[in-house]
């Protein structure tokens, strides 16, 4: 009974102190929002380029190998069976040379070219689904040692295409989370002096609780709630004007630079709101505790 009394008036003193301080406290959240805007932002381009890399990523992780001229099936086959089992490889699909072709055709881009086509000038291919990026070099280097591959021009592998993604996703990863690290600092130094202020203001009150022996918490507990509370607030403005937002700038997006595969994805909300509300409610709690430790000794 005793802590739900403790945990009311707590409650009861962060909103008064929030209210108070109305001024500190909406600067507060105000800078607050910006800064989780900021890391919305940063979780959004982050999703979205994942978007784009793994379009092309499973583009690239398909390879390629054209079947010399000539080459018997039952070689063909056999080289399909090796690489169905190799750990490395996800799937392996012949295609002949007259479904090449097929295909060739029922692209809409290539009506021009189909028209000029005498004779039939592709080659049959097996095409190579592998698990891991990093190891389509592997599964090329491969291929182009068996007997049954067009020596002139053995796959469709883009080595330098390929090894500039894998440095762009980690180097996208590095800049966020550098970002968002320099974001969590400057929001808790702000927590940190709306909380200062608070004390402040609040300075003789305490020394009341102080003397009529008021314990650690209790006297903590308030300021730690007002910081949750902000950085709350700030969570939920911010969550609001990216989830507005999000689906215009998409669409925008796509209408101008259609080749790149970018979608709006719901699916994705769940998880920003989860992010920043904790988030917000956990910038709020350290940056509280931290001014409180300092600014009140119990």
């Amino acid at each position: 009974m005793m802590m739900f009394r403790n945990l009311r008036f707590a409650l009861s003193s962060a909103w008064q102190s929030f209210w108070r301080n109305l001024a500190v406290s909406m600067a507060a959240v105000l800078s607050i929002t910006l800064i989780l805007i900021l890391a919305g932002v940063n979780l959004l381009v982050g999703h979205a380029l994942s978007q784009v890399l793994d379009g092309f990523r499973e583009k690239v992780s398909v390879i390629s190998i054209n079947v010399a001229d000539g080459t018997p099936l039952s070689a063909v086959y056999a080289y399909q069976q090796q690489l169905s089992t190799d750990p490395r490889v996800a799937a392996v699909r012949f295609i002949t040379k007259e479904q090449a072709l097929a295909n060739f055709q029922a692209d809409p881009n290539n009506a021009a070219l189909v028209q000029q086509l005498d004779a039939n000038p592709l080659d049959a291919k097996l095409e190579v689904k592998v698990k891991a990026l990093a190891d389509v070099a592997g599964i090329d280097a491969a291929a182009r040692q068996w007997s049954g591959v067009d020596p002139t021009n053995p796959t469709n592998y883009q080595g330098d295409f390929v090894n500039r993604m894998l440095q762009l996703s980690q180097w996208l990863g590095l800049a966020g989370v550098g970002l968002l690290a320099i974001l969590v600092v400057v929001s808790v130094v702000i927590v940190m002096n709306t909380i200062r202020t608070a004390v402040y203001h609040r300075r003789k009150e305490i020394e009341v609780m102080k003397l009529v022996g008021a314990t650690e918490w209790f006297v903590r507990g308030p300021f730690v709630i007002e910081g949750v509370m902000t950085g709350l607030i700030a969570a939920s403005i911010a969550l609001s004007l990216l989830v507005i937002a999000y689906p215009p700038v998409v669409a925008q997006f796509k209408s101008d630079i259609a080749f790149i595969p970018l979608s709006y994805d719901p699916s994705f909300i769940a998880s920003l709101a989860r992010d920043l509300l904790l988030g917000g409610a956990l910038l709020g709690a350290v940056g509280s505790y931290i001014g409180v430790r300092r600014y009140v000794k119990v």
